[in-house]
């Protein structure tokens, strides 16, 4: 009993760390909270939309989730912060269907999801404000629906996969599903007939939405469809990361510990003899495929990699050798001992007036001081890290990511939000805007806009207004045209990449 509450509340820690007290971070939570405010604003469900202009690269079902938690939270919360707890609902549904499937034929299915929570890739991303948690939950569902052959929840899963970021999470399950009677496992009449009321249970999910969409725009279902997704994917579109069809694999060495060790060794010593391990290993090899040959990576974009991977890890740990338990373990405990050490000791240093020249660079004219609230959070991380030393190696991995985490985001927070919030650069900019003058905005990035938008009420909509926004990646003064005086320019502190300059129009005096 003792265990499990311990295990709960590490777990409660590392979810909650960081999902609320700081604005929203470019690039990816800055323009998805754009989405959501426009929401809350407007009250358009339909067109996901950012800062006036529709904004169709995702389906809309993350943003509706978000918008759904500001609306009940924003009265007691920031809207921003409100609207992240949807990424810690849909991480909760991961990890709760991440344990399910890993009960039936793991005899320690409470490891898959503390292996989960403790991936080294999956820490900041699973805190964010993004869609890929929505994504991350579908694809643990669709997983359970095909380990439990039930075509109902395959079906729900592959639809929020899809009202999250389109084809590519159905599309993984879908050959996952067709793959998995290559083991005679899984050649039954009930694997053959759950597949096909996982297509009629995909089918609203699939055909609703786009279809409403096509109805109010056909070039906005076309942009989705085709630019967003197969376009996306082929290259044809030229967005999203870098093309590096490797970007995955060599990802992976840091991205999935400590589960990929602990997988190898589950595929050493099982040699696909179970269930568990057969659904675990064509789930990564498709994942790992379709993700590779996509033309752009992003680190991001291999999230779905770790369940497969905690599943694996989870029966590599029902026996796992000393020779490879130990290396782990000395990891997890000395690199928390060392890392939170030091994000004490520096943070008091740091209260005391200590200013190195690197902290300075990063958020120049930063006042740090005592919160205690946020103190005592990190008092309380500290001290559950102390009790996992007395648990399991995936409770003392995941304690060590929760500490590191935890102080980051308790007593660091401030800074870490000074130094990444347009919050103060547009409050300097409202300053000198004359009252109730409209702005233009130009060359402003989607996190810009989006932020400039929340902050400032700036929509990229706005034409022939007095006032003209412009964005410039170097100090250089830009010519904005004939006419046009510079009346303010500013950046974030720190920021040498982004540059903003407010320009005004003189009126013409009025006729007598």
């Amino acid at each position: 009993m003792i265990r499990a509450l311990a295990l709960g509340a590490l777990l409660a820690a590392w979810l909650a760390a960081g999902l609320v007290g700081h604005d929203p971070w470019k690039p990816d939570e800055a323009y998805t909270f754009g989405v959501v405010y426009h929401i809350l604003q407007h009250n358009d469900w339909l067109v996901p939309t950012l800062a006036g202009q529709p904004f169709v690269e995702k389906p809309p079902l993350f943003f509706w989730t978000a918008a759904l938690f500001a609306n009940a939270l924003g009265a007691v919360l920031p809207l921003h912060d409100a609207a992240r707890l949807a990424s810690a609902f849909y991480v909760a549904l991961t990890l709760a269907f991440t344990h399910l499937t890993a009960k039936d034929w793991s005899q320690a299915p409470v490891a898959a999801v503390l292996v989960l929570a403790g991936c080294l890739g999956y820490l900041q991303h699973a805190h964010q404000l993004i869609t890929d948690n929505a994504l991350m939950a579908g694809m643990a569902i669709g997983l359970y629906g095909l380990a439990r052959a039930s075509g109902l929840v395959l079906g729900l899963g592959a639809g929020i996969a899809f009202l999250s970021k389109g084809l590519l999470g159905p599309g993984m399950l879908a050959l996952i599903a067709i793959l998995l009677p290559l083991f005679r496992e899984w050649r039954t009449p009930a694997y053959l007939r759950s597949l096909l009321v996982a297509l009629l249970a995909f089918l609203p999910w699939a055909l609703i939405w786009p279809l409403l969409l096509y109805r109010e725009s056909p070039g906005l279902f076309h942009e989705w469809f085709w630019v967003n997704n197969i376009g996306r994917f082929t290259g044809e579109a030229a967005l999203g990361g870098v093309l590096d069809h490797a970007h995955y694999a060599k990802a992976l060495a840091w991205f999935a510990l400590p589960a990929w060790p602990l997988a190898l060794w589950a595929l050493w010593r099982d040699r696909l003899a179970s269930p568990l391990v057969q659904l675990s290993s064509v789930a990564f090899i498709v994942m790992l495929g379709v993700l590779s040959a996509a033309s752009s990576a992003r680190t991001l974009y291999g999230l779905p990699l770790l369940l497969p991977l905690a599943f694996l890890a989870a029966v590599g740990l029902e026996s796992v050798p000393g020779w490879l338990a130990r290396p782990l373990d000395l990891i997890a405990v000395a690199g928390g001992a060392t890392l939170g050490l030091a994000l004490w000791l520096a943070w008091l240093a740091f209260l005391a007036g200590w200013q190195p020249a690197a902290l300075e660079a990063q958020a120049p004219g930063f006042v740090p001081q005592l919160d205690p609230i946020a103190t005592g959070v990190a008092v309380v991380i500290t001290a559950l890290w102390l009790l996992s030393l007395r648990l399991s190696l995936p409770a003392r991995w995941l304690a060590s990511v929760t500490l590191i985490w935890g102080l980051a985001m308790t007593l660091w927070l401030p800074w870490l939000d000074y130094a990444k919030s347009y919050r103060g650069v547009i409050a300097d900019m409202q300053r000198a805007r004359p009252k109730g003058e409209c702005v233009t905005a130009r060359n402003l990035t989607e996190p810009q806009r989006a932020m400039f938008h929340y902050f400032a009420g700036i929509e990229a909509t706005k034409r022939d207004c007095p006032l003209l926004l412009v964005q410039t990646s170097s100090v250089q003064t830009p010519a904005p045209g004939e006419g046009w005086q510079l009346r303010w320019r500013g950046t974030r502190p720190g920021d040498s990449k982004e540059f903003f300059w407010l320009y005004e129009r003189p009126r013409a005096p009025a006729a007598n």
